[in-house]
């Protein structure tokens, strides 16, 4: 009887510290699906706020002036210390993370509504890095430069190339540096060739900043993806001719 009690009890521990395993699991699980789901709603409560920011703002602005559209990149760039010298005003609509099809889904509300004369376009990067293939990436570019097209026949479109990336930005994640350059680079040539197309200009600012084996110049990023001051300076001085 001691010998099946103690088999029994033996058996009891078992199920406990394995329900007590599996309970433990299931919170630590539930805990990482949590944080994940603030990180995503604390993106998406950045862009709403952006894209609202936009629809106040543009209540205010002039029409017939210049306007930036991309992701971070061009968030982080501070226009009015480059451009306050032209004669048209220059209005920011960058919204960090974003890709081709959020500027696509956005354009009513960063362009049409300031009907601009010239639009600055910089977007691309953020499909590379989430996997997208480059031709279903130039697809969503082809149905932006499209629909601008459409919406606004007078406005002068000026199609930025997409930038390489240096190692420094390896160090938020392991992937091949190489090969995601080599899809900036293809994805250029279907912007170039879209942009012709369209019969708006497309600027090589890739060639500008990439160094001898094709990644961003050091000294022109923070962080191997984003921009320095240098680089931000050297995107100007590409640019900025276009826009006079």
């Amino acid at each position: 009887m001691k010998n099946k009690s103690d088999k029994l009890q033996l058996i009891l521990i078992i199920i406990i510290t394995v329900a007590a395993i599996v309970a433990i699991s299931a919170l630590i699980f539930i805990a990482i699906a949590k944080q994940k789901g603030e990180q995503g709603s604390k993106f998406g409560d950045y862009y709403d706020n952006k894209v609202f920011s936009y629809i106040v703002q543009n209540t205010n602005l002039s029409q017939g002036q210049i306007i930036f559209i991309g992701d971070s990149i061009t968030d982080l760039y501070h226009l009015d210390d480059h451009y306050a010298d032209l004669p048209l005003a220059v209005y920011n609509r960058g919204i960090g993370g974003d890709t081709t099809f959020g500027v696509l889904n956005r354009l009513n509300v960063s362009l049409y509504n300031l009907k601009p004369s010239k639009v600055v376009l910089m977007i691309g990067i953020n499909d590379i890095n989430s996997g997208l293939m480059v031709n279903y990436i130039a697809d969503n570019y082809s149905a932006i430069l499209g629909d601008i097209k459409a919406n606004l026949p007078d406005t002068q479109v000026l199609c930025m190339s997409v930038m390489p990336m240096n190692d420094t930005v390896l160090n938020y994640g392991a992937f091949d540096l190489d090969a995601r350059n080599a899809e900036v680079v293809a994805l250029n040539e279907r912007i170039r060739a879209l942009a012709e197309d369209k019969g708006y200009t497309y600027i090589d600012l890739f060639g500008a900043v990439a160094d001898d084996n094709g990644k961003l110049i050091g000294e022109y990023s923070v962080d191997g993806l984003h921009l320095s001051a240098a680089g931000y300076a050297v995107w100007t001085s590409v640019v900025k001719p276009y826009l006079q």
